[in-house]
């Protein structure tokens, strides 16, 4: 979660355990609204670099499978808090990323810049004075 300048108001990493990537984004989504609906923040952009569960949730699918539980419940929390939800690109979502690749083990919650591991914090300064991330594209011949 971070303010209209970029700066850290808290951040969380926790482990899911065995399951597909689509899942890992979609669970981690929810909780992070849920840790935000907990915390009465009310004005949101929420941001997921994961296109296809992005896709999944702004498309309204309804169905009784259990995997369509988690879309379901993001979108009650979207709507809940009349908050957007958008795709980016992985370089515009790098500290989350960089959190999401330390493999922490667990489940942790920081509540300010300072208390980011290092790894993630760089990336949020970073973002705090809008350097650019350019993604490296290999073109094969």
């Amino acid at each position: 979660m971070r303010d209209h300048c970029g700066r850290v108001i808290f951040a969380y990493y926790k482990e899911f355990g065995e399951l597909d990537v689509l899942e890992v984004e979609a669970q981690s989504l929810r909780e992070g609204l849920a840790t935000c609906a907990t915390r009465a923040v009310c004005t949101l952009i929420v941001e997921s670099d994961s296109k296809v569960l992005v896709q999944l949730v702004n498309s309204e699918v309804v169905s009784k499978w259990t995997v369509c539980n988690v879309p379901r419940e993001i979108r009650h929390f979207l709507r809940q808090m009349n908050a957007p939800l958008h795709h980016v690109f992985r370089e515009a979502n790098s500290v989350a990323d960089a959190l999401a690749s330390l493999r922490l083990g667990g489940q942790r919650c920081s509540a300010s810049f300072v208390a980011l591991p290092l790894g993630a914090r760089g990336e949020a300064r970073l973002d705090c004075y809008e350097v650019l991330r350019l993604r490296e594209v290999l073109i094969r011949a």
